[in-house]
């Protein structure tokens, strides 16, 4: 039946489209014209034959009309009217009485004909039919054409045949018009009805006692198809007279159009046509007001039975008709033609709009009415509501009602409806002259839409969802894009109808209870849109229904999720006109995302993800134009929403809501810190948002709703967290106060379905005790007790990890509080029903708290990075312990528990809590001896412990771990030179060397003279055979013998070194066998056993140096200070030697040439020291020092070497008596290197010789061997300390034998003749002895002597041991390469200042001091004292023009500063870039000089007095992995935040992020926490290698590649010629020249070149 209401344009009737259609059409040729006549002259020939029976003059008569035109047609009717009409009805009677024996089927075709031919007789004969001609014989064969009993098919003919009756007629008398009234029967409608249906006619039937029927009776009853088709002819007809006349004015127009170029006719024509379009729509509109009229009186009645009642069509009393709501079928018959025709005919849409008699008080009675009842949660309300007007238009307002009313199946339909009753009343009004009716039918019309939300969709989801659609999109996005061109009721209206759709379509109460996710978002949205759109923020009534109707539908969640969408694209509005962004700082944040995404944030241990940006809405943020008021005010109506959150019953939707809450105040605390501060001090920009005020209230409220919530309350209460706990003005105590009461419930409030309320606060509020918040320690019983519980917690409850951790820092927070406040009592408000947990805490008590904390996390905690804060929390508290009365129990246990994790198979765990012990060591002068003594005995236990399970492969622990204890070791030793005096530490001394030897891999073999001398035994033995007729040979062959065992002994220390090889080589070829691998297995071991050896011999009682920290390695190098040989001195040397007559020495075989400087010797000695020695002049000219070079892995070492032979004449002729004028004569200083080697010699002319005192120690030790001994004692069983008078028997009497025999010679020498022994004179020319002249300065004697001196020149010793290297260029650039290499850690810190109110990188890099630096510091403009105060304990000022130490990149021109801030020890060489330090350059914005500094360096310390936390990216740059910052607190602390790039900075210490500590540590914490985030920076870089080792490896590429094959003559020769014998340059030195770096006045005092290697060091990032 849709289909046929759809299509009502083209539909037609059965008997309709059987009519025949004379056939004009202009291409048929003129021939079958004429056959056409003829055949039509032929049947009309017949048809007009009185004699033939009337069947066959009716088909001849059907023939004519097929064959024929209409004009002839119409000729042949008005001439030959009567037989027509007989024929007709002669025909029919045929029919009628039965007399036709046929088939039924056919009879029924033929009646259908006769009635197609009545029809042309009433179109033809109209006027005859006008005036009565057959007017009761057409009624009498209408009436038994209509009776119900037919068949419907000749029902649907007659009623056609009726209507064209009544047409004519024009006013049909009664009974035709009850004929009309009655034909259809809306009985088979009933069905659908629950109430009774009583009808007012009956349906016309024929009379009983007739007993006729026309051919074929009916075997059914009607049907609703029946009766709708019936129904629908009226209307078919009704439109095709509409469209008639439509066709025919369109033809008139294009006739007219033809015969406007026809001069003659034109005036003619164009007023004929105008007279016929005139006509056409008059009668067009005639017909349609006739049948309406018709329709009106009879039909809607019947099927409109309510608004007939109200326009007096039917009185009040009638109860006939369909009272609820119109057939289905037959309403989208009405609705589908009224539509069309009110669409497309203006004089339709007049008749119905301009009869129109409204009675203005029923209207407002209507509008007051609807407004107001719709607003009720009554779901009938609209079903009850009269419709408004009077006349035509209300019946056209109940059509539309009941359309609305519609089942889902006809949503086509309903979707016209709507399409058309929008364009009437809402689009086009101008032409409409309703007054102030108009907003009362646009209100019901938008009422009557809300039908369509409510309307059974089982089964009809999609029709549903159209049909919605279509309303959102068509006619509420329409009110919303017209909406400022409406009128202000308009506005109210289309405002309310968008709301109560939405309320409608969603709340309970529909009885559709699901409904699809797009259409629920979609009138949501475009709702919410409408509202924002009005900018209506004066009419506090109209929201106030808003946030009432919306409350009705919180029980869905996508409502809250599209509330959420609006609300955050109104805030991301609000937050550009309140917290507008600069130019500068978009940049900056668009550079901030590309560093990120290359290297890394730097994130704390707070970090909390941000939120990918929400995309804007172009709807929200282009289409509307805002200010910054209107935009708060629309803000605070959709915050208003959620102004009663506790109302809200449902868990999930209260944590939805919450959620957004939460989110909107997590957006502007994020951009409180991106905006620029001084925008906050601006009165002339808008004013920040007061969030807790506007958000405070509900989020209070939340926390104190039931378990039930207990999702938002978590929500809840990390906002309000995150609100208060965090870096900005401090709230006002009443809400403090309030804030910290619901902290203290919630926190000693048990779970609830797995959740704690305590976890929230925790993971939020880590600050709590950083921040110096007024009145914030009353809370920290609560914390400790909870934070014991979650720590302690075993097996009833996951702990999250992220909870645990914050629980962590939270308690390193408070460590330094005891100290810091030692008489502060804590009141202890911890209540479960109404009794307290506990007593009021004390500083001890809480002492003792955060120790068992961190003890029993660090036992039983599973991550790794837990365990590491622990650690380093529990070493802080150590330190920190020490700066008051220490409790010595509570500082062992904490010893006892981090020596306990040195050895952990976590080696980041061991590694923390090896590098906590060495940062406890720089408190050395602090810590007790006992204290002491426990770490440094409990480090070498746990290398003794797990060294041999490490070389058994049956241990667990890494190899990197016990080579950390080394270097921890290492860094106590470097700390203070007590270790090696003080007895205390005996214990530990001797640990430490035997942990050496271990490592070493030295001990029972090596270091053991047994296992040596049976190696010498063994391969000694080989060779003895060989060498017992030595003295037998001739000289030739004793050479051989002599250099057989030069190489013998040469295989010895060649095995002994391969058995012994030291462990740190590294091998080019560590695969070739498996020995090879066992030796370098333990390598990073065994470079960790030779770093603390080396350090121990080497700066043990000699750092600092006298030079400085800054000189651990010579800067002296051996192009310095050379002598040179001229040909003026050789010729002297000969002419002296001539005048004594001695003949002049051979020149050696290959002296050096003239007039250039000695070449240095280059050895290796033992493979790891290189050894160079050259000869240099005395400053008196009278001879030459050596000077010796000792490079190792440790450093280079110089000393100078002469040949004493008076140390009292020398005394006489050295400058250094006068220098030490008014000084103990008795001492002399004489220096020996320049590394501050003081020997120190006492002296006098009175010299006596000491009786030999006994040895009371080793007469004791003799005694205590004899006792605990026995089985040492000889056979006469006395003491080892008592002489021994038992000799041999015979030895006394070979005593006497020899006695006598010596007595005997010495008479034989006295009795000979001494002067006849010697009377022959002299052989000489004089008895006078000659005084030999003085040696002449050879090349290298100074060298010779000194390295014969040292046995460096005996044959046993030049083997393996010590070899010669190849003096050539290419070894000059690698020993400049190996001096340039750091013996120690060389770091570069940033230092940075900020004040208050500065967050923009160039003011920052601007901030200095005004008055010059000094070590006392002072006061300076830009600065804080206390800033400076921290400054200097960080390093000691150091001069950059004269500092030699470690630069760090900074000029010694001043550019750069003057001082800087240095810091050195035995290991650790660091300089800090403190930019208040370095000059400002006015003329340049970015001070690039300052920033290439503090923009490339690993580590950077921030002080920060601003009072908001600093931007980790506000020095932008991709090498800062690490941020230390400070905070001065009000309450005498220092709150500290840590940041760092996670993927490149494993966590690090002492201090810990968010530790809050006292100004006494505060610099040695920094400084230290700084250095070991540079170093674990640089330990994690690739092929990064310790100073140590990296120097040891560069000295053995050095051996390997220059190692000399000459033999031990060439050696000997080379050393007393002083050449190398081979033609080659000086070598290439590290520094600028420094040819005469002695000083004349002080030969011994060597004066260090101004460049240190050191300012080189490892290439920093630029």
């Amino acid at each position: 039946m849709s289909s046929t209401a759809n299509n009502s344009q083209s539909s037609q009737s059965p008997v309709a489209m059987s009519l025949p259609i004379p056939s004009s059409s202009s291409s048929s040729s003129s021939s079958e014209k004429t056959k056409e006549k003829e055949k039509a002259k032929k049947k009309l020939a017949v048809f007009l034959d009185i004699n033939l029976d009337s069947f066959k003059r009716f088909k001849g008569l059907s023939s004519f009309i097929a064959n024929s035109d209409e004009n002839e047609i119409d000729k042949v009717f008005k001439e030959n009217s009567y037989q027509v009409y007989q024929t007709m009805l002669s025909t029919f009677s045929s029919y009628e009485l039965g007399t036709y024996k046929g088939k039924h089927s056919y009879a029924e075709k033929e009646v259908l004909k006769l009635m197609e031919l009545l029809k042309r007789i009433l179109i033809h004969l109209e006027g005859f039919v006008k005036k009565g001609w057959q007017v009761k014989s057409i009624v009498n064969v209408l009436e038994k054409m209509l009776g119900i009993e037919n068949v419907q098919t000749l029902r649907m003919s007659g009623f056609s045949v009726l209507l064209i009756f009544l047409e004519v007629m024009e006013k049909p008398d009664k009974y035709k018009l009850e004929l009309f009234s009655s034909v259809i029967d809306f009985t088979p409608f009933t069905a659908d009805y629950t109430n009774k249906i009583i009808f007012s006619r009956k349906v016309f039937s024929a009379a009983s006692e007739m007993k006729r029927f026309i051919v074929m009776q009916s075997t059914e009853q009607p049907t609703k198809e029946d009766s709708t088709k019936l129904f629908e002819q009226i209307f078919i007809h009704t439109d095709k007279k509409l469209n008639s006349n439509n066709n025919n004015n369109n033809n008139n127009v294009n006739n007219n159009n033809v015969n406007v170029n026809n001069n003659n006719n034109n005036n003619n024509n164009n007023n004929n046509n105008n007279n016929n379009n005139n006509n056409n729509n008059n009668n067009g509109i005639n017909s349609f007001n006739f049948w309406f009229e018709l329709i009106k009186t009879y039909y809607l009645p019947v099927l409109y039975p309510s608004i007939c009642k109200q326009n007096g069509l039917l009185t009040a009393e009638d109860t006939t008709g369909f009272v609820s709501n119109c057939p289905y079928e037959l309403q989208v018959v009405v609705i589908n033609y009224l539509c069309n025709w009110i669409t497309n005919y203006k004089q339709i849409k007049e008749y119905f709009f301009n009869n129109n008699s409204s009675d203005s008080s029923s209207s407002t009675t209507f509008s007051t009415f609807t407004l107001n009842q719709n607003n009720q949660n009554n779901p009938t309300a609209l079903t009850n509501i009269l419709v408004p007007g009077k006349g035509n238009i209300s019946i056209l307002l109940e059509i539309f009602k009941q359309s609305c009313r519609l089942p889902l199946k006809y949503y086509e339909v309903i979707k016209k409806s709507i399409q058309t009753f929008k364009y009437l009343f809402l689009e086009n009004t101008k032409d409409l002259e309703f007054g102030e009716d108009l907003p009362i039918y646009q209100t019901f019309i938008l009422n009557e839409m809300l039908h369509v939300f409510e309307a059974e969709s089982q089964n009809f989801e999609k029709e549903r969802e159209a049909i919605g659609t279509y309303i959102i999109d068509c006619v509420y996005k329409y009110l919303i894009e017209h909406y400022h061109s409406m009128t202000s009721e308009l506005k109210e209206i289309s405002l309310l109808a968008m709301l109560q759709g939405t309320v409608t379509l969603l709340r309970k109460s529909n009885p559709n209870k699901s409904v699809s996710v797009s259409l629920e978002q979609s009138i949501v949205s475009t709702t919410l849109y409408g509202w924002i759109k009005s900018k209506e923020i004066n009419n506090k009534k109209l929201w106030e229904q808003f946030h009432q109707q919306f409350e009705e539908i919180y029980h869905r969640p996508e409502v809250i999720k599209q509330i959420k969408s609006k609300l955050l694209q109104v805030t991301l509005v609000l937050k550009e006109l309140i917290y507008p962004l600069s130019q500068r700082l978009i940049t900056k944040k668009l550079k901030d995302i590309r560093n990120t995404a290359k290297g890394g944030e730097p994130k704390s241990l707070d970090h909390q993800e941000v939120p990918s940006e929400i995309s804007q809405d172009s709807a929200i943020h282009q289409n509307i134009q805002w200010d910054v008021e209107t935009c708060k005010a629309i803000w605070h109506c959709l915050l208003d929403l959620f102004r009663n959150l506790s109302k809200i019953k449902e868990p999930i939707i209260h944590e939805m809501a919450t959620q957004i809450i939460v989110d909107i105040v997590d957006l502007f605390i994020r951009t409180e810190q991106e905006v620029e501060f001084s925008d906050y001090l601006d009165e002339n920009k808008p004013k920040h948002l007061s969030l807790i005020n506007i958000f405070g209230s509900r989020l209070f409220d939340t926390c104190q709703l039931d378990s039930k919530y207990t999702k938002g309350k978590v929500l809840a209460l990390g906002c309000l967290c995150r609100l208060v706990c965090r870096h900005h003005p401090q709230y006002p105590i009443t809400v403090l106060s309030h804030f910290y009461s619901v902290i203290n419930a919630a926190m000693v409030s048990p779970s609830s379905n797995g959740i704690d309320l305590s976890w929230s606060i925790i993971l939020n509020s880590s600050n709590i005790f950083n921040l110096s918040i007024p009145g914030a320690n009353i809370l920290i019983p609560t914390y400790l007790y909870k934070i014991k519980v979650i720590l302690t917690l075993k097996g009833e409850i996951t702990i999250p990890l992220e909870v645990r951790k914050k629980c962590i820092v939270i308690i390193n927070s408070l460590i330094f509080y005891p100290n810091q406040f030692p008489n502060m009592d804590i009141y202890n408000q911890r209540e479960v029903k109404g009794k307290l947990l506990g007593n009021d805490l004390t500083m001890s008590e809480m002492k003792k708290d955060i120790v068992e904390i961190l003890s029993v996390t660090l036992k039983s905690d599973k991550s790794s990075e837990n365990k590491v804060i622990c650690v380093w929390g529990l070493s802080v508290f150590l330190m920190e312990e020490f700066n008051c009365n220490f409790n010595q129990d509570l500082v062992n246990e904490i010893v006892d528990e981090i020596t306990n994790h040195t050895t952990s198979i976590d080696t980041t765990v061991a590694r923390a809590a090896l590098d906590s012990l060495s940062s406890i060591g720089l408190i050395f002068k602090k810590l007790s001896k006992s204290t002491i003594q426990k770490i440094l005995v409990s480090l070498c236990t746990s290398i003794l412990r797990v060294l041999p399970e490490i070389e058994a492969a049956t241990s667990s622990v890494a190899e990197i771990t016990i080579a950390s204890h080394f270097h921890c070791l290492l860094d106590w030793i470097s700390l203070d030179n007590s270790i090696f005096d003080d007895s205390s530490y005996a214990e530990f001394r001797g640990l430490m060397f035997r942990c050496i030897e271990e490592g070493l891999g030295l001990k029972d073999e090596m270091w053991s003279s047994n296992s040596f001398s049976n190696i010498l035994k063994q391969e000694a033995s080989a060779a003895a055979a060989n060498s017992l007729n030595v003295g037998g040979t001739d000289s030739k062959d004793h050479i051989k013998g002599v250099t057989k065992n030069l190489t013998i002994k040469k295989n010895v220390i060649s095995k002994i070194n391969d058995k012994f090889r030291d462990s740190g080589d590294k091998s080019t070829n560590t695969s070739t066998n498996q020995e090879e691998e066992e030796t370098t297995k333990f390598i990073v071991i065994h470079d960790a056993c030779e770093t603390l050896l080396n350090h121990c011999l080497n700066f043990t009682h000699n750092f600092p140096s006298k030079q400085g920290a800054e000189f651990i390695s010579s800067m002296i190098d051996e192009e310095d200070d050379k002598i040179l040989f001229d040909e003026n001195d050789e010729q002297q040397s000969s002419s002296s030697s001539s005048q004594i007559n001695t003949p002049p020495p051979p020149p050696p075989p290959s002296s050096p040439p003239t007039s250039i400087s000695t070449l240095p010797l280059f050895c290796v000695l033992n493979e790891n020291a290189l050894i160079s020695v050259v000869e240099i002049p005395k400053p008196n000219g009278s001879g030459s020092y050596a000077r010796l070079f000792i490079r190792d892995a440790t450093g280079k070492y110089v000393w100078n070497f002469d040949c004493d032979y008076d140390l009292e004449n020398q005394i006489k002729q050295s400058p250094l008596p006068s220098l030490l004028e008014g000084t103990n004569s008795n001492l002399m200083v004489l220096d020996s290197n320049q590394n501050s080697y003081h020997l120190i010699n006492k002296y006098s002319n009175d010299l006596t010789i000491k009786p030999v005192e006994k040895d009371e120690k080793l007469n004791k030790l003799l005694e205590n061997l004899s006792v605990e001994h026995p089985e040492c004692l000889p056979s006469q069983g006395k003491f080892l300390n008592q002489p021994l008078n038992c000799l041999k028997p015979n030895l006394v009497d070979i005593f006497t034998k020899n006695q006598n025999e010596l007595n005997a010679f010495i008479q034989r020498e006295d009795s000979l003749n001494i002067q006849e022994k010697y009377a022959l004179p002299p052989i000489g020319t004089t008895w006078n002895a000659q005084i030999p002249d003085k040696a002449k300065p050879i090349v290298s004697q100074s060298c010779r002597l000194l390295l014969s001196y040292l046995g460096f020149l005996d044959v046993n010793i030049y083997t393996n041991t010590l070899r010669q290297l190849e003096s050539t260029n290419k070894l000059s650039r690698a020993l400049t390469q190996l001096d340039i290499t750091p013996g120690r850690e060389i770091l570069k810190i940033g230092v940075i200042y900020t004040c208050e109110g500065q967050d923009d990188q160039k003011e920052i890099l601007r901030n200095d001091q005004t008055k010059q630096y000094n070590s006392q510091g002072g006061a300076n403009a830009h600065t804080s004292n206390l800033y400076r105060q921290f400054v200097d304990g960080l390093g000691w000022p150091v001069e950059l023009a004269q500092h030699q130490g470690y630069m760090g990149g900074l000029d010694r021109k001043k550019t750069t500063g003057v001082y800087a801030p240095y810091y050195a020890t035995p290991s650790v060489e660091a300089i800090f870039h403190d930019i208040t330090l370095m000059p400002t350059n006015p003329t340049d914005s970015q001070q690039i000089h300052k920033k290439r500094h503090v923009g490339n360096d690993i580590v950077n310390i921030i002080w920060s007095e601003h009072i908001r936390d600093y931007n980790s990216t506000t020095i932008t740059s991709q090498f800062n992995d690490a941020l230390v910052i400070v905070y001065p607190l009000p309450n005498g602390l220092f709150r500290i935040q840590i940041y760092r790039k996670e993927s490149k900075v494993p966590l690090f210490g002492p201090l810990i992020h968010g530790m809050a500590v006292n100004k006494e540590l505060l610099p040695l914490l920094v400084r230290q926490t700084a250095i070991n985030a540079y170093r674990y920076v640089r330990h994690n870089t690739p092929n990064y290698s310790k100073p140590y080792v990296l120097r040891k490896f560069r000295i053995k590429e050095i051996v390997d590649r220059y190692s000399s094959d000459r033999n031990y003559v060439d050696y000997i020769h080379s050393v007393a010629s002083g050449s190398s014998n081979f033609p080659i340059t000086a070598p290439i030195t590290s520094g600028p020249s420094s040819a005469t770096t002695s000083s004349p006045s002080s030969p011994l005092s060597l004066t260090p070149s101004t460049t240190p290697p050191s300012t080189i060091g490892i290439p920093s990032p630029i």
